[in-house]
């Protein structure tokens, strides 16, 4: 039988926007490297490396939540 996780449905849809954020930051990383304007490429290496620090911190937040409320 499969056991039925409490707060199943939040966890699966706090990694999937976690994974979304890191997916989008790595697009963005690379579609910059494209980009005929340099200052242009280089404010959105900027950004998508904060989303990507941001979803680091996410996943620290979330680890330490669980190990604590169990």
């Amino acid at each position: 039988m499969i056991k039925k996780a409490p707060f199943g449905a939040a966890r699966a849809a706090l990694g999937c926007g976690v994974l979304f954020i890191f997916f989008s930051g790595i697009f963005g990383i690379v579609l910059s490297f494209f980009a005929n304007d340099p200052a242009l490429a280089s404010i959105i290496r900027k950004r998508c490396i904060i989303g990507i620090g941001i979803g680091i911190v996410m996943v620290i937040a979330w680890k330490i939540y669980k190990k604590y409320s169990e």
